[in-house]
């Protein structure tokens, strides 16, 4: 049984198999794109865990007895089921697939990467759930990678996501979580960009939200970032508000992330040229272009490299 598949060899409509994300990270390979490499642990190996360490008919005893009303019982029965998936040994065909695939990375030895949540629902168009699964930055090594593996997969039973599933009246036992393991961008500007503007629903604006470091940095709303409006036909820059950057989420010594206080230099300043706009225009059109609709997309740039993190359907886009 095959539990893991590259970027390379997924496409957007196999979001059963691997989730919304790892799906679009699929698609935008195939553009050409430049998309930091990586593979996905398919969702079938979340259930070939749950079945041989037998959690399938334990899991669903406990969560059949949550009550979603008191959120304190929610909390506490899904942590006792997180507990159960994490502390459950990892089928040695899963974890030899998950290591070789690492070992087969470009560049370095053992590089850093970032271990995401790809998620869906079977037999369902619902290919993705925003913020609610977990998300590791600068992960380093095998053992670290099976790690986070297991842990995304507890994520399925964070309260938040249990009690999502619940009050969309989602079954528990479909929905579909397969971990995507990437290459590791360092940035020093990171953002996303709408290739509408989800503020006025202007189809003929891309807003880029942009700040220094990592893109946790805007895409997790703790800090303030710069904003530019772009006129999506000739990509000049038709408004500008650079913010005071006080805060920037970057990679801390010897793994991981934190949040640092932005230099007094830099809290001020632009963190995009034109050059890096235009740049950032030109490709959110190639995607806009090629799915037929507005794009949430997410970016960095790495020595003045720009690479493409994630696109979604854009929410301004009425649907």
């Amino acid at each position: 049984m095959m539990f893991i598949k590259t970027f390379k060899e997924l496409r957007k409509d196999m979001y059963e198999e691997c989730g919304g994300k790892a799906a679009h990270l699929g698609e935008l390979t195939s553009l050409g794109l430049n998309v930091p490499a990586g593979y996905t642990v398919l969702g079938s190996a979340y259930y070939h865990h749950l079945e041989v360490n037998g959690l399938i008919e334990k899991i669903k005893a406990i969560a059949t007895t949550i009550d979603f009303n008191t959120y304190e019982d929610a909390e506490q029965k899904t942590q006792v089921i997180r507990n159960m998936i994490v502390d459950a040994e990892m089928p040695p065909e899963i974890e030899k697939e998950i290591v070789e695939h690492y070992g087969m990375l470009p560049g370095d030895k053992d590089p850093f990467v970032a271990v995401r949540s790809s998620v869906a629902m079977k037999n369902s168009a619902i290919s993705s759930f925003p913020g609610l699964m977990d998300t590791y930055h600068y992960i380093k090594g095998a053992v670290q990678v099976v790690e986070k593996v297991k842990e995304c997969w507890a994520s399925v039973w964070s309260t938040r996501a249990a009690v999502t599933r619940h009050n969309k009246k989602l079954d528990h036992e479909k929905a579909v979580i397969a971990p995507t393991i990437q290459l590791m961008v360092n940035s020093e500007v990171a953002g996303v960009a709408f290739t509408i503007n989800p503020i006025t629903k202007a189809q003929d604006e891309i807003m880029i939200e942009s700040n220094w470091g990592l893109g946790e940095t805007v895409v997790s709303g703790k800090a303030t970032s710069d904003l530019y409006i772009v006129d999506k036909k000739t990509w000049e820059i038709k408004e500008k508000i650079i913010a005071n950057k006080e805060h920037s989420y970057v990679q801390a010594a010897g793994g991981g992330g934190i949040w640092i206080d932005v230099e007094p230099s830099k809290a001020k300043a632009p963190t995009l040229t034109s050059e890096m706009v235009k740049e950032l225009c030109r490709v959110a059109r190639i995607i806009e272009d090629h799915y037929g609709y507005p794009q949430d997309i997410e970016w960095a740039f790495e020595k003045g490299q720009l690479y493409i993190l994630q696109a979604r359907k854009a929410r301004a886009s009425g649907e």
